[in-house]
């Protein structure tokens, strides 16, 4: 058995030739910058495993507030854009990065009163 094979869960699509190139990283980017949840994109690398596997991995910026069911279905998003641009037989990894949001404020310090017991 070829060792490639061993690392592969069974069912997982592989390349089976040796691309020509990488695959642009502009069409990537867009489908990646295509949600209103993705605030920017801080890391894309694009390479190819020894077989000749496409991985795509992505770091996003994603609001802290956002409801956990919502951010499963915008990197679910994301990675269905990407594999439209890459095809189906890449591995995509697409990790999110929460950063405050901006738009909610913290109450100033002198409205916080705590009350004393006596």
């Amino acid at each position: 058995m070829h060792a490639d094979a061993l690392l592969r869960p069974e069912g997982v699509s592989v390349a089976t030739t040796t691309p020509a190139a990488l695959p642009e990283r502009s069409p990537i980017l867009d489908a990646l910058m295509d949600s209103p949840d993705v605030h920017s994109i801080l890391r894309l690398c694009v390479t190819t495993e020894p077989d000749g596997q496409w991985v795509i991995a992505a770091t996003v910026q994603m609001i802290d507030s956002l409801p956990v069911y919502v951010l499963s279905s915008a990197l679910d998003d994301a990675k269905r854009r990407v594999r439209e641009v890459v095809g189906h037989t890449a591995d995509i990894y697409i990790e999110p990065e929460l950063v405050r949001d901006p738009a909610k404020e913290d109450p100033p310090t002198d409205v916080i009163v705590i009350k004393a017991s006596d």
